[in-house]
């Protein structure tokens, strides 16, 4: 159970080397390193930019080559990667036909970053009235993870599903793909069966199961076995605040009851970026510091 984090603007204002320099003198063990932010962004998904995920494998673990060396340097595990996304948008087919390929190359970048995880949203609309039916949303899914299973099966990576959650009138939230989690483990177990093997698990966020107000103990109850990553972050249920668990208004005892319950033995990982990112630079080391700590105490309440 590393206690690992999203590094947010750590890279921006430390340098790569600095931030896992930075990272590792208080007390992380591991990040979730995000390729949205690093390699391709959503913009560049959106408005079709170039991206350096559309060249050859080689030039982009050049890119990468910096990341990797500086993580072993400084003891800092690649916990999980997560590839671009959307990985999908509504009638936007050049956007989506590109983002199969991305995704390809996306699970070569893991390995290379000696992770063994890999998230990738499921696809889903944006906005809560275009929801599809549960049918069309399951054949939806399999377009954007079957085309996945060689890769994942050649690479030994295993893609992680993530519960999300769409937006409605007057910025209400509401559930949407893998948020109803007996739905979300039936597509672990159908695409795991489709691949043959165990290429296919979850990632729980914590914070978009609160928005979209489903119980976060009873989510971790269902998914069980299948979860191998967390992302942890609170909110106030309403707006996806990225803040250190405590800051909104998750039930966090709940949470760690579930996962004890379950056995879960994966990383902890805080995808609380605004945690650090909101703070002034200066005081990065007390941010990081204080999310460490948090990981220490849940690690303890687990094994306890």
């Amino acid at each position: 159970m590393r206690i690992s984090i999203h590094p947010a603007n750590l890279f921006d204002n430390f340098g790569v080397d600095g931030a896992f320099k930075l990272m590792h003198e208080n007390g992380i063990e591991g990040i979730q390193f995000g390729m949205g932010k690093e390699v391709m962004s959503r913009k560049a998904v959106f408005d079709n930019l170039p991206s350096p995920m559309d060249g050859e494998l080689e030039d982009i673990f050049e890119l990468l080559r910096p990341y990797k060396e500086a993580a072993k340097k400084w003891d800092v595990a690649i916990s999980q990667v997560h590839a671009p996304f959307p990985s999908w948008v509504v009638g936007r087919e050049d956007i989506n036909a590109r983002m199969v390929e991305v995704l390809k190359k996306s699970v070569a970048v893991t390995e290379y970053m000696e992770s063994k995880y890999m998230i990738v949203h499921p696809p889903y609309p944006f906005v809560s009235t275009e929801r599809l039916t549960v049918e069309d949303e399951w054949e939806l899914a399999k377009s954007v993870y079957v085309p996945l299973i060689p890769y994942l099966k050649q690479h030994k990576v295993m893609c992680l599903l993530e519960n999300m959650f769409n937006r409605g009138v007057e910025g209400v939230r509401y559930a949407a793909a893998c948020s109803d989690f007996q739905e979300a483990a039936k597509w672990v177990d159908e695409l795991n069966a489709i691949a043959g093997e165990e290429c296919f698990g979850f990632c729980f966020d914590v914070g978009h199961c609160y928005l979209a107000r489903q119980n976060v103990y009873r989510a971790v109850r269902i998914l069980g076995h299948r979860l191998h990553a967390l992302h942890m972050q609170d909110n106030d249920g309403h707006l996806d605040m990225h803040v250190a668990p405590y800051g909104g208004y998750v039930d966090w005892a709940a949470f760690l009851q579930a996962l004890r319950e379950v056995g879960y033995k994966d990383d902890l990982n805080f995808e609380a970026g605004n945690a650090i990112s909101k703070y002034p630079k200066e005081l990065a080391d007390i941010c990081v510091k204080m999310l460490s700590r948090t990981g220490e105490y849940f690690r303890a309440q687990l094994k306890g």
